[in-house]
């Protein structure tokens, strides 16, 4: 019996072990997702390169955080903007080489780079939540400071700012139309997909215990926020949802959910071949054509 005994104490140590050991990994992956200090990286293009004149500008959130950006007015004269928000890991430089040809069709463009990325202050990125102050930061930072050119507001948003760019909508109804490229349809469904495309951790038992460590970091449940929830409020305001056919970090299947949950008008567009942020690439000129067909039709 004594032996037995401890052969249970001893499997119970190694259970106890593993089971810190895995909350420990846990809750560094979880730090990962919200402090993406590897994910910043230079801006690699700017808007005089193109031969497009434009404004540094820096704005700040309701919580402090220091934001950078450019606006970019039209040629002539516009009441019309469009404010573009790249992705998680991303820049303003990474969407502005796909995008700045809406300006030839008279939009002025606002582009900045989201907290803990890019040029902008910050170290914690939330994948959406926290994002959000930066989206409303900047609308009243243009509201404030050049109000002759916001008499519409279009959005554009990729990935993670596809996210934002629906959320905002949906509360906001200053926002004309959006556009939503490759934007994730619940919280909880992208970090775990994430986690299996890039280190193959399964999602029992592992991603409950991040999720839950992510949601203690940022004092708030992410997943309430996700587009599933926002999308249908955004009617009778058009959006269209541009996906990428083969997306291996956020599947098509999430943007067909996302477009049946979407009140009309709605359209959507499945890049054939694309993966995850390779619409712009893939599509080449008919992803300019749809892009700017579009906005002339709701902007």
């Amino acid at each position: 019996m004594t032996t037995i005994l401890y052969i249970v104490l001893g499997v119970l140590v190694v259970l106890g072990l593993l089971a810190g050991l895995t909350v420990l990994l846990c809750m560094h992956a979880a730090k990962k997702v919200l402090h993406p200090v590897s994910k910043r990286k230079p801006l690699d293009a700017w808007p005089d390169q193109y031969a497009l004149p434009y404004e540094n500008v820096t704005f700040k959130t309701e919580d402090k955080v220091q934001l950078k950006g450019w606006f970019i007015p039209c040629e002539e004269y516009s009441d019309k903007t469009i404010i573009l928000m790249h992705g998680w890991g991303m820049n303003r430089a990474d969407i502005f080489k796909n995008t700045y040809f809406l300006r030839d069709l008279g939009y002025n463009l606002f582009y900045f780079d989201f907290r803990a990325l890019g040029e902008s202050g910050g170290k914690t990125s939330s994948i959406g939540y926290l994002e959000l102050k930066d989206i409303a930061a900047a609308l009243s930072f243009l509201k404030e400071t050049r109000p002759q050119f916001c008499n519409k507001i279009g959005l554009y948003g990729l990935s993670m700012g596809g996210m934002v760019a629906i959320c905002e909508t949906a509360r906001n109804p200053d926002i004309a139309c959006v556009v939503a490229e490759a934007s994730y349809y619940s919280f909880r469904r992208v970090v775990s997909r994430w986690a299996w495309v890039h280190h193959r951790v399964p999602y029992f038992p592992v991603l409950p215990i991040i999720l839950h460590y992510i949601r203690k970091n940022l004092g708030v449940n992410p997943e309430r926020y996700s587009p599933k929830y926002n999308i249908p409020k955004i009617a009778p305001r058009p959006i269209f949802l541009i996906h990428g056919r083969y997306d291996n970090l956020v599947p098509a299947a999430q943007a067909k959910l996302l477009y049946k949950k979407a009140g009309d008008p709605k359209e959507i567009w499945l890049v054939p071949g694309a993966k995850h942020n390779q619409c712009a690439v893939v599509g080449g000129f008919e992803y300019k054509q749809r892009l700017a067909d579009f906005f002339r039709k709701y902007l």
